[in-house]
């Protein structure tokens, strides 16, 4: 599901909602459009579904993602994207949708 969303001044149109995701993700290039917030060390290792790793550079704490009238403080873990054919700026994952009670509506 793409859906719209704002974190700091930068609107994105294509964030994914992904609730088969543990984590939250924002590429280095979302990272960089939101004035490069400050990381955090992190153990957590990334995993796509084929088990493949993903490098993380760090952890971002306590980012405000507003979207839909509604806001929630998030914690992403910031990837570089090396194929660019099919980037994607954020992915929020169950973390995200938990903390904003979220609830989808498959009918819709």
């Amino acid at each position: 599901m793409r859906l719209t969303a704002q974190i700091r001044e930068y609107e994105m149109d294509e964030v994914i909602l992904d609730l088969g995701s543990d984590v939250n993700v924002l590429s280095k290039k979302t990272w960089e459009h939101v004035d490069r917030p400050a990381f955090q060390w992190s153990p957590i290792q990334l995993h796509i579904a084929n088990q493949q790793q993903i490098l993380s550079m760090r952890r971002l704490q306590g980012i405000m993602v507003y979207m839909e009238g509604a806001s929630a403080l998030a914690y992403f873990k910031v990837i570089e994207i090396v194929d660019d054919n099919n980037p994607y700026l954020v992915l929020l994952g169950i973390d995200w949708a938990t903390d904003m009670n979220g609830g989808i509506n498959i009918k819709k």
